[in-house]
């Protein structure tokens, strides 16, 4: 069994008066692919957004590489560095070009030369299909375009796990093949990745691990072939049935 990398124990999350996640608990293996569906407001990107603090539990542990990040004699800023993470909004600087997006990071905190850091962002640029953008300011891309840099631009940090937060929902349909194309090759390549998706068909073929999240709980989790074919709870059969009527 590869090493757990992220171990999730007993967290809650409320934001005023509701419960978002109630009580959650989740280990994600060294090279797994976990997708995380679910309804909206079932607590997916909170959930996600708890994994490296940017939504920080009421209680709980989160353990990354043996450290608990809800520690607060933790050094947090170092182990975020190593969680790359991929927003719905993109959130590129706009003031910047593409190649600027991408080093800005490592040469600032991984203290690395910019020669070395430009020599690093072609190659992960040309991975991902943009290299010929070095040059262009972020504001003249497509969704799609911008979505493939902030890709690129995680993976300069050198991420122990990439956590991407419905990472083609803002994209216009034909957009959205070019983004999955690369998180695919990503996961060929042993990226440890834990993705919020409405992407059925991507989850199911790119996923070792689908958790389908209902009302703050973790109410099924399985295979692809568990959860798509044989679901168990009554809960995932009837968000299942509503995912293929709204396909047709």
């Amino acid at each position: 069994m590869p090493e757990v990398i992220l171990q999730i124990r007993n967290i809650h999350k409320r934001f005023d008066d509701q419960l978002v996640l109630n009580g959650i608990n989740l280990d994600i293996h060294e090279k797994e692919v976990v997708s995380i569906i679910g309804s909206s407001g079932s607590g997916k990107t909170t959930l996600l957004r708890c994994l490296n603090l940017l939504n920080e539990p009421e209680d709980g542990q989160i353990l990354f590489l043996g450290e608990d990040l809800m520690d607060p004699k933790v050094d947090l800023d170092h182990l975020r560095m190593r969680m790359g993470m991929v927003f719905q909004s993109f959130n590129l600087f706009n003031h910047q070009n593409v190649m600027e997006n991408c080093i800005m990071a490592p040469i600032s905190l991984l203290k690395m030369k910019k020669e070395d850091a430009i020599d690093k962002a072609r190659l992960l640029l040309d991975k991902v299909g943009m290299l010929k953008f070095e040059h262009v300011p972020v504001t003249q891309l497509s969704g799609g375009q911008k979505q493939r840099v902030a890709i690129a631009r995680a993976l300069m940090m050198n991420p122990k796990i990439m956590l991407f937060d419905e990472p083609t929902s803002a994209l216009d349909p034909e957009m959205v093949g070019e983004v999955l194309e690369v998180m695919k090759d990503l996961a060929k390549e042993g990226m440890t990745m834990v993705i919020v998706t409405h992407e059925m068909d991507f989850a199911k073929e790119v996923s070792h691990r689908i958790i389908f999240m209902d009302q703050g709980l973790i109410a099924e989790s399985g295979t692809p072939d568990d959860i798509f074919k044989n679901p168990k709870e009554e809960r995932t059969k009837a968000f299942l049935r509503r995912y293929a009527h709204e396909r047709v």
